[in-house]
């Protein structure tokens, strides 16, 4: 639910998150768990702050019970450069924050309970998020990474897949420690979040590369230039492969060859996208010129 908007971006916590911190409230936790949301709330900022001065705006960010989400206005999966300075800052802070914790510890500001506590939080939620696996920042770094030599679609396919294995090895290590009596219920709950999430996004990514297109279009009409990538292709080439091989930031055009290597013609990146949704993505390259 929607608490407030600051400088145009919506901060929201979860219900669940809400009824997490009653729960706890009830056992005496309700200043860990303060803490906590805490925590996760500067490293949501940290995102934030590092995508404003790489020239994406924040839309939303969201407190769950397991973590938090920020959510951009355009999508860092065809931008990996940014993608992957802003996913590293988060990380980035909570080792930041699990030092100053610890230097403000041996300089008798804060009490021995407290600074432990905010570093091993910091430390955790930091060393959990770089696992390669998305949504994780590592997931997001490692994507970045990838997505110059495969494109978005592959690199974000692994990047799930292996945020899937990830979240299933949370989702056991979570059931055998409830079978030994040792077991948080939120450690299934996110591992079971993370199943999920994984595979949201590796299906949100092919619209994210549309709505990259339509962000080019607007800039290239704007500006009246723009630099091109050009592609050669097949003209049985299917469309998938194709578009995977299109470049973040610039305006792709392709050059649809012939067996006799004759061009049939150029197409755009937005005539192979919508051949794509007309034909289906295993469509020959020349549907694209039609």
């Amino acid at each position: 639910m929607r608490v407030v908007r600051v400088y145009g971006i919506e901060f929201a916590v979860s219900p669940f998150f809400l009824l997490l911190l009653l729960a706890y409230a009830s056992v005496g936790l309700l200043l860990e768990t303060l803490l906590v949301f805490w925590v996760v709330l500067l490293h949501e900022l940290a995102h934030v702050a590092v995508a404003a001065c790489v020239g994406v705006r924040a839309e939303r960010v969201e407190i769950l019970p397991f973590g938090g989400v920020a959510s951009f206005s355009e999508p860092l999966a065809v931008s990996p450069a940014k993608e992957a300075l802003i996913a590293a800052s988060g990380p980035i802070h909570n080792f930041a924050f699990a030092f100053l914790a610890a230097t403000l510890h041996r300089g008798g500001h804060i009490a021995p309970g407290l600074a432990r506590f905010l570093v091993e939080t910091n430390l955790a939620i930091g060393l959990f998020n770089l696992l390669p696996g998305i949504p994780l920042d590592g997931g997001r770094i490692f994507r970045a990474a990838l997505a110059s030599r495969m494109g978005p679609v592959r690199a974000t396919g692994l990047a799930a897949s292996i945020g899937r294995l990830v979240g299933l090895g949370v989702l056991a290590a979570g059931g055998l420690l409830a079978y030994l009596g040792r077991c948080n219920v939120l450690v299934p709950v996110l591992g079971a979040f993370l199943v999920f999430a994984a595979s949201r996004e590796a299906r949100a990514v092919s619209w994210a590369r549309m709505r990259d297109t339509l962000r080019k279009k607007r800039q290239f009409l704007a500006s009246g230039t723009m630099v091109v990538h050009l592609l050669a292709a097949h003209e049985t080439a299917p469309l998938a492969d194709v578009a995977r091989r299109f470049a973040p930031g610039r305006l792709n055009v392709v050059a649809i060859f012939d067996a006799e290597l004759g061009i049939r013609g150029l197409a755009t990146e937005m005539d192979v996208l919508e051949a794509m949704t007309r034909y289906g993505p295993r469509a020959p390259a020349r549907t694209s010129l039609s």
